[in-house]
């Protein structure tokens, strides 16, 4: 097809900014891209879809342009007012036609489109592997789900198939996996040096390359080793249609999150009246008569500032970052509160910020699904780190500012602590854990070796268990008889234990100030 046909479409009601005279360029293909740095990941013929999310001025311009190469025209969509002068004036220099969008019509739509129109193209009597790719992108365009993509692949295949996320979660899968298994697959996506792997006889197929992190794609996993010939056809082209299908279904959260951005953008600049705040919350759906609570995370560091050796898929600069924080935080929070909305921070600094109702989920269990999720990814991070603040909750939209405010303090004070995955809770913030979150990762482990380290060498050097003595006696408040019977000992043997780390330790077990000092080395893990 060539570009002229499309403005021939009615329903998608494209406009030709510059390269009204390179219409009769033939279209190939069509991807979607907000990167800085696209060039990888489009193709020469492809019509090329962004929502301008780049754009920060007449340099950006001109430099995506640049990446772009000999792709067949540029189609803006409508995260920014209107289509920048600067990039017409780019796009005009460049000779690359520039295209846009009426807001009502979304990517999805456009792209259904293009893949109708190359579908009915191939008239020719096709090979095996591309009559298998046609069904199956027939199967899509028709209205089919991934279930039945998934289904179709893995009756041609003849071998189990599975669409996951990279915290193990499946999307789809043609029969059940274990969690076993699940977990192993998404070590593997997370963790190997080169895509496609393989682990305990399953196969790892990153669905697109486009991804700005592993963390922040998904994969697919099949039983037997790496398909060959016709059969990585087929594998290569599910992993396409999957790619867009996750676009379509996105379409809907991009709305959303463009209204989100604008909600936190107006709590920002104070100006925000609670009629404003509740038409935007009835808007984005969000309902708090069951609870809400605002999550802040950043999934950043060197692992999506830069390609380490061998990590393909990792995108650098703020918007990358932003980009996976938003991935990540969605894809940790979705599975259970669908109702959930997220945005990249307004702040501009790779954070990214969700509103969650509660509805069937406590605060804690959300919260430790979230950490669980986060854990799991942080085996793709390298030198990465994923940090989290989750607010308290509220029932009323009125203090809305102030809870998305709490969260974004809270991952502040996660982001002091030097682990892998940090979390605060606005319970945290007003407790021990944030001044303790405070104090310099090296400050910390110095404190805790000077007062526990005796200890712990003792108890491994004798076998013993001092340090959960402590901590017993210590959660117990003190308790001698509680503390027994929670350790299944004597309470004279309790007496003795306690009396041997005071030995080693030079404090005192009695004194108040002493227990504190102790409780604070435990927490310091």
């Amino acid at each position: 097809m060539r570009l002229r046909d499309l403005l021939r479409a009615d329903q998608l009601a494209l406009k030709v900014l510059t390269g009204h005279d390179l219409l009769d360029r033939r279209v190939r293909g069509v991807s979607t891209t907000d990167l800085i740095e696209p060039g990888r990941f489009v193709k020469p013929g492809e019509l090329v879809l962004t929502e301008l999310t780049w754009h920060t001025g007449a340099e950006s311009s001109r430099a995506f342009v640049k990446e772009l190469g000999e792709v067949a025209a540029l189609v803006s969509g409508t995260a920014l007012k209107g289509v920048p002068i600067d990039l017409v004036d780019a796009c005009a220099d460049a000779g690359l036609p520039l295209l846009t969008l009426p807001v009502e019509v979304p990517f999805s739509q456009l792209t259904e489109h293009v893949l109708r129109a190359l579908i009915a193209e191939l008239d020719a009597p096709p090979r095996p592997g591309p009559s298998a790719r046609r069904r199956l992108a027939t199967t899509l365009v028709d209205g089919g789900s991934l279930t039945k993509l998934v289904t179709a692949v893995a009756g041609e295949l003849e071998v189990p198939c599975w669409v996951m996320s990279p915290t193990g979660r499946v999307i789809v899968g043609s029969q059940p996996l274990a969690e076993a298994e699940r977990a192993r697959l998404a070590h593997t996506f997370l963790t190997a040096r080169h895509l496609p792997g393989m682990v305990g006889g399953l196969s790892v197929f990153p669905i697109s390359k486009g991804a700005p992190h592993r963390i922040a794609n998904w994969f697919l996993a099949y039983a037997g080793e790496q398909a060959q010939g016709e059969h990585e056809d087929l594998v290569v082209e599910l992993a396409a249609l999957v790619a867009l299908e996750r676009s379509r279904l996105e379409a809907a959260q991009r709305i959303e999150r463009r209204v989100l951005d604008q909600l936190l953008e107006l709590l920002e600049s104070g100006d925000a009246a609670l009629p404003g705040v509740v038409s935007r919350l009835h808007t984005l759906h969000v309902e708090t008569e069951h609870g809400l609570l605002a999550v802040a995370l950043s999934a950043s560091g060197p692992s999506t500032g830069a390609r380490p050796a061998g990590a393909d898929g990792v995108v650098s600069g703020k918007a990358a970052s932003g980009e996976v924080s938003v991935a990540v935080l969605d894809e940790l929070l979705r599975p259970v509160a669908p109702g959930i909305v997220t945005a990249s921070s307004a702040r501009d600094d790779g954070e990214a910020v969700a509103l969650v109702p509660l509805a069937g989920n406590s605060a804690q269990e959300l919260t430790d699904h979230v950490v669980s999720g986060a854990r799991t990814l942080a085996a793709g991070l390298g030198d990465g780190r994923i940090t989290l603040g989750v607010s308290s909750v509220t029932t009323g939209p009125a203090a809305l500012s102030s809870l998305i405010e709490e969260a974004r303090h809270a991952r502040t004070l996660a982001a002091l602590d030097g682990a892998r995955v940090s979390v605060i809770t606005g319970e945290d913030v007003s407790s021990h854990r944030a001044l303790l979150a405070a104090i310099p990762a090296d400050l910390r482990r110095s404190f805790r070796s000077r007062l526990l380290g005796p200890l712990e060498n003792y108890d491994a050097a004798h076998q013993t268990d001092l340090l959960e003595t402590l901590q017993a006696f210590l959660e117990e408040s003190g308790n001698w008889a509680a503390t027994a019977e929670r350790l299944h000992v004597h309470v004279n043997t309790l007496r003795y234990r306690l009396r041997r780390i005071e030995d080693l330790t030079g404090r005192s077990l009695t004194a108040w100030d002493e227990r504190v000092d102790f409780l604070l080395a435990l927490r310091m893990r």
